[in-house]
This record gives structure tokens, C-alpha cells and sequence, in this order.
């Protein structure tokens, strides 16, 4: 007999991994992340998502902030699902001219499943490649060796990724307001309640 916790989990696993699916024939004309778990060193996963909405505003000292967010409720009718992320790109590397050094990074990244029961948080580093749309005020960021970790669980919600890596594209649209709305859902959603 599985109990409601095996079933939440499965059902939240088998949306990570069907989101690419669902949404197939659109990758290279949306934003999207690829997520390799390590949790089992002898069996990675990789899992694909594709971001609904994607922003950014830069802040007073000229860095980038690109926050993407996706919801979803899976098929069986259970909890929605939102997964968000937060880019913070506080440099930016010139092609042809920035010295390439595997070790270097140049933006952290949070990443978090939000759910009913709780929020599940993954923070680190990568390097990102941001670059200006000629034909509009969209950035093109691509996420390049980003390595997360688990950073914090509250409530009921489950730890899918462990140790992972992740790279990526994010098409981000010039909007401050939703860049900043996004990140705000992330920041109260994803902080752990006082005791």
C-alpha cells in the first residue's frame, strides 16, 4: 500500500520529468532548464523544464535579475506544483574577450518547488552568457556548469534533486514588475516560518 506521502512524491517526480512533454516543439523559442540530479551518485536524473513566465530588471548597480516561474497541476488532480527561479547575474562576461576558466562564476541562482504543503529550496553558482535581443528588449541568458544544493525544506515538501547540476536557456522580457512580483512570491513562499 503506498501511503499519501509516496504518492505526493511520485506524482511531484513524474511532473518534473513530464514537463518537457507536455510542452515539446517550443524549446528553442522558450525558456528552459535542464536539472541533472545526483541524490543517487550511481544513477543521475535528468529532468527538463520549461519556464511559462520569464523576466528580468536590472538593479541600481547594473546587475541583471532574471526570475522564471512555471505551475502546474498534475493530471490525477492533486496539488499545484510551481517551480521558481532566481538568477542574480553580478558581472557580465564579454565573449571573446573574458578570460574562459571552468572554476569561474558570475551569477547565483535559487531554485525552488513550491507546493500546498511546502517549499523545497536549491541555491548555488554558475556562469551565465547574457545577451541583448537586436530585434527586442529581451535578454538571452545562457546558463552554463550551475551547480545547486539543498538549501532549505519547510513544510511537507520533498527533497527530488539532492546535490544537482543545471544549464540552460532563459528568454527573459524587460519587465520589472513581474521580475520583481516573481521573486517576491519566491522569497515569502520559499523562507522557512519562524518557530
Amino acid at each position: 500500500m503506498i501511503n499519501r506521502r509516496q504518492l505526493h512524491d511520485s506524482v511531484l517526480f513524474v511532473t518534473l520529468a513530464g514537463l518537457p512533454m507536455l510542452l515539446s516543439g517550443c524549446a528553442h523559442a522558450t525558456s528552459h532548464l535542464e536539472l541533472t540530479s545526483y541524490k543517487d551518485p550511481y544513477s543521475p536524473e535528468t529532468y527538463n523544464v520549461q519556464w511559462d513566465d520569464c523576466a528580468y530588471y536590472t538593479g541600481p548597480g547594473g546587475d541583471y535579475h532574471i526570475v522564471a516561474r512555471t505551475t502546474h497541476i498534475p493530471d490525477d488532480g492533486g496539488d499545484e506544483i510551481t517551480q521558481v527561479m532566481h538568477v542574480h547575474l553580478f558581472w557580465r562576461p564579454r565573449p571573446g574577450k573574458t578570460f574562459d576558466n571552468p572554476s569561474t562564476v558570475d551569477a547565483t541562482i535559487r531554485y525552488a518547488i513550491l507546493t500546498e504543503q511546502g517549499a523545497t529550496v536549491y541555491c548555488g553558482t554558475g556562469f551565465a552568457y547574457p545577451k541583448k535581443r537586436r530585434t527586442s528588449d529581451k535578454l538571452l541568458v545562457k546558463i552554463e556548469s550551475a551547480r545547486l544544493r539543498l538549501e532549505s525544506q519547510n513544510g511537507d515538501a520533498p527533497d527530488l534533486l539532492g546535490n544537482a547540476r543545471a544549464a540552460g536557456e532563459l528568454l527573459a522580457e524587460n519587465n520589472a514588475a513581474l521580475a520583481v512580483d516573481l521573486r517576491r512570491q519566491l522569497d515569502l513562499r520559499a523562507t522557512p516560518a519562524e518557530p
